[in-house]
């Protein structure tokens, strides 16, 4: 039994008027004509458009942040290895000239050149490269030529002309500025890759460097004291 209908059969009990019966079948039929209208629905789809445009911002920012970082590795790296490629090329004029007064030092020459050789390819090998691995070679590679020069040094302790020649004292003084050299870049460097290592951890740098393929870059790290100062007491 519906609303209209109860109204009819308590106007017909006599409850009702036939006048106040009708007037509450009006009223039933307006109130069901003004429905509520539905309230809008918040799209889903919207939120995760959002939040999508959201994550591609942030991937890009610290995806863009990574490259200028690693960017900024690889100059300072590059800067390692020019003066290390100078102390190299300074190598064989220091054998000349202490060959000119030492030549029956064939033995200490020999092994330096191959010395000398070894490091060159070391060194190119690694060229370019700052992943640990390389980093270290390079190290070795730096180690080995320290001792080379350091052998020769040695040497021409026994003669006091080599010591005081004008082609000798040269070549210590551009030894020894390269070396302070490779000491500055190399401070340069591991401050680059300390900013650099340290944005990779970072969230959310840590994601985005995972996705992206970046590896943490190694240290130039020298184990023990092998940047000696090149002098040779007169």
């Amino acid at each position: 039994m519906n609303y209209k209908q109860k109204i009819e059969e308590l106007r017909q009990k006599g409850i009702f008027t036939e006048e106040q019966a009708e007037k509450l079948k009006g009223s039933s039929s307006q109130d069901k004509e003004i429905e509520p209208k539905p309230k809008r629905k918040f799209r889903l789809e919207w939120i995760g458009i959002a939040l999508g445009i959201v994550l591609l911002g942030w991937f890009f920012v610290s995806y863009n942040t990574l490259v200028s970082k690693e960017e900024q590795v690889k100059t300072a790296w590059s800067q390692v290895e020019s003066n290390l490629q100078r102390k190299i090329d300074l190598l064989p004029n220091l054998v000349a000239v202490v060959k000119k007064y030492a030549s029956h030092e064939k033995e200490v020459f020999e092994n330096v050149t191959k010395l000398r050789a070894s490091v060159s390819k070391t060194m190119n090998q690694a060229r370019g490269k700052t992943n640990r691995e390389n980093i270290q070679a390079m190290v070795g590679a730096d180690d080995q030529l320290n001792k080379s020069m350091l052998t020769l040094f040695a040497v021409s302790e026994n003669y006091p002309q080599l010591r005081s020649s004008e082609q000798f004292l040269q070549l210590q003084a551009q030894i020894e500025g390269t070396e302070n050299r490779i000491n500055i870049t190399r401070m340069q460097f591991n401050e680059a890759v300390g900013a650099f290592n340290g944005y990779t951890r970072k969230i959310p740098a840590n994601i985005v460097s995972g996705i992206a393929g970046f590896q943490r870059k190694g240290y130039f790290r020298v184990e023990r004291s092998v940047h000696k100062k090149y002098n040779v007491d007169m």
